[in-house]
């Protein structure tokens, strides 16, 4: 498949990409990097550079060396225990210029308190999905993210002025609520068929130039775009170089046959496989995969984040098939229909790379149908034109943040180098073009801890206390308890410093109309080093008791699809039943109106799905035992 530059001012990237590892000692203070595995390991002269990790601007890197001749490895004596550190390795000799990046730290601190979200809901699926919304709700809250809910109206492209008015009109009120807290960060999660605007003339595969759809729009606060009297974008780079806000979207309009069940079943169906990501019940995935040459900037990140040994050659559907990943990286099928009909990709977050599928609201877009599989895709992206720089996922930090370096890197009006956080950004020079978008929750990380279960909170003459049960996670190093008036999403920790050790916790001076949030604290060990984290919150309200979910047993006979119980198809009276991964033997559909569940041919015996029960405050998981007979 040919490609070519786009009719941006770009040029082919001078510079090729080198393969880093790292290693850093368990007291953090020295951190060794090499390069043996990169072609020609010792030639040039090399100069390491190091900033915080978090910092921003080619004006923070630091060179730490002097230029080293013929190096293939650099040892760092001089880093702390508690900080993130970033790495930019540049080596060159004559026509040779190899630049690589890795993300490193020891016992980093956790990070309590997230910033603001901004969830964006189109207003014709906010009633079949007020359960799942508000779950959502509470999951950001709990962990650490302030929540503004705005409803939008619905796409319609077949009136583009007026569906361009609609996302300006949208875009002013997300940008009058950040007017008004501007500090930490920003995330706009873009939930249902919300409008979608083109911009540009461009052709980053190499096909004809085209307008593009871009959610940067949303995030772009301060930049003020061209539009000609057809109500046309033309901008085919951020008007600002970048955007102030994270932005996702949650959106499954082009692949549900223009049937509105079926969208508010993905859109379901995608908010359950994010809960039960965050409530740590689908693993904590340390592997990968990743395929296909144009993609190497990604594979060298996904090294920092798992380890070389660790990322499998292969894609996403072969490897990708064959058991849950934590990130796939892949060229992937043209065709979004088969990814329906005929893969079930399990990864968690993924790059979709490939002519067309920038197109992300074009129909049976391959990128959505990625995002639409069952059980565990998150988060899409479509890779090398720009690299995306996985490596900020390292040590715990989100999609968004990913997302958002790969936006916001340098300045397009400006010299290249001098301003470039990253580079080279692929095959050419790309600068903040307007097609970087990301399908999914932008506010999802890497390895989650798991949560407190059956959090219960009863009153007596001493206050009130507070008892829960351990999740069964290893790095689960203690609790935090916070507390907050009903309705309020400004909790205050009340456990101290400290986290608590014990199942319990007694609040002798509470509040009248409180409600309780009880968070996991734990340190994760991963390739990159390690960082404290906390899970997400459980809540109690009032005088809460303890309750756990209970299983079901049902019974059919073999050779004989099964029609699974109805409560699995809808939420009822607020309380939502969720599978959380498909059936070891068999085969699980949802026909349009319930779950049927299909045995293997002559089968009989037990088959146990596992499921979550969700309320108005917290979740809990069983089994549906499933008995084929005779």
């Amino acid at each position: 498949m040919l490609f070519s530059a786009t009719d941006l001012p770009a040029q082919a990237a001078p510079e090729n990409h080198l393969s880093l590892d790292g290693q850093i000692t368990a007291d953090g203070q020295s951190v060794t990097l090499s390069w043996f595995d990169t072609q020609s390991p010792r030639v040039g002269s090399v100069v390491v550079n190091r900033r915080i990790l978090g910092q921003l601007g080619a004006e923070t890197w630091r060179p730490i060396t002097p230029p080293l001749s013929q190096a293939m490895r650099f040892t760092d004596n001089t880093t702390q225990p508690g900080v993130a550190y970033e790495y930019k390795v540049v080596r060159s000799d004559r026509d040779i210029i190899d630049v690589g990046y890795w993300a490193t730290g020891v016992g980093v601190p956790a990070v309590q308190e997230r910033g603001r979200a901004y969830l964006v809901v189109d207003e014709t699926v906010a009633i079949p999905l007020r359960a799942h919304l508000d779950r959502f709700e509470r999951d950001l809250i709990g962990d650490g993210w302030q929540v503004t809910r705005i409803l939008a109206p619905r796409d319609d492209s077949s009136a583009p002025a007026e569906n361009l008015r609609k996302a300006a009109s949208l875009r002013q009120a997300i940008t009058m609520q950040f007017a008004m807290d501007q500090e930490g960060t920003h995330a706009v999660v873009l939930v249902g068929h919300v409008p979608v605007v083109t911009s540009g003339r461009a052709q980053p595969d190499g096909h004809d130039a085209r307008a593009h759809p871009t959610d940067l729009f949303y995030g772009n606060i301060d930049g003020r775009w061209r539009i000609n009297t057809e109500g046309q974008l033309l901008d085919h780079r951020l008007p600002s170089d970048f955007i102030e806000l994270q932005v996702g979207r949650i959106d499954f309009a082009n692949v549900s046959d223009s049937d509105p069940d079926r969208e508010v079943h993905l859109l379901r169906a995608y908010f359950d496989k994010n809960h039960h990501w965050r409530q740590g019940m689908l693993g904590d995935l340390r592997n990968a995969y990743g395929s296909d040459g144009w993609l190497t900037a990604e594979i060298y990140g996904l090294r920092n984040i798992v380890g070389a040994d660790a990322v499998v050659t292969g894609g996403h559907h072969d490897v990708g098939e064959d058991r849950p990943w934590l990130w796939g990286v892949d060229f992937g099928d043209w065709q979004g229909s088969n990814y329906a009909q005929s893969y079930e990709n399990k990864s968690v977050f993924a790059i979709n790379f490939g002519s067309h599928k920038q197109i992300f609201n074009a129909p049976s877009n391959p990128m959505t149908a990625l995002l639409a599989q069952r059980w565990y895709t998150l988060a899409v992206g479509w890779g090398a034109r720009p690299a995306w720089w996985l490596h900020h996922m390292a040590l715990g930090g989100t999609i968004g943040d990913v997302h958002m370096r790969t936006v916001n890197n340098g300045h397009a009006e400006q010299p290249y180098r001098e301003t470039m956080d990253y580079f080279p950004t692929g095959q050419y020079l790309w600068r903040n073009p307007i097609w970087v978008n990301l399908l999914g929750d932008p506010t999802t990380r890497a390895f989650m801890l798991a949560p407190p279960r059956q959090l219960a909170a009863q009153s007596d003459d001493q206050g009130v206390q507070l008892r829960w049960t351990a999740p069964l996670d290893p790095d689960v190093q203690g609790y935090r308890v916070y507390r907050a008036r009903v309705g309020s999403q400004d909790y205050e920790l009340i456990s101290g410093d400290t986290p608590v050790t014990a199942m319990e916790f007694r609040d002798t001076a509470p509040m009248l109309q409180a409600q309780y949030m009880v968070r996991a604290y734990g340190l994760k060990d991963v390739y990159a080093g390690t960082f404290h984290t906390l899970s997400q919150g459980a809540f109690a309200q009032g005088d809460t008791l303890l309750t756990t979910a209970t299983g079901i047993d049902i019974s059919g006979p073999k050779d004989i699809p099964l029609a699974l119980p109805q409560e699995f198809t809808a939420p009822v009276k607020g309380i939502i039943r969720a599978f959380i991964a498909g059936p070891d033997q068999g085969r699980l559909d949802f026909d349009g109106n319930q779950w049927v569940f299909s045995p293997p041919a002559d089968f009989v015996g037990q088959i146990d799905l596992p499921f979550s029960v969700s309320n108005a405050l917290q979740t809990d998981r069983a089994i549906l035992t499933i008995n084929i007979t005779e």
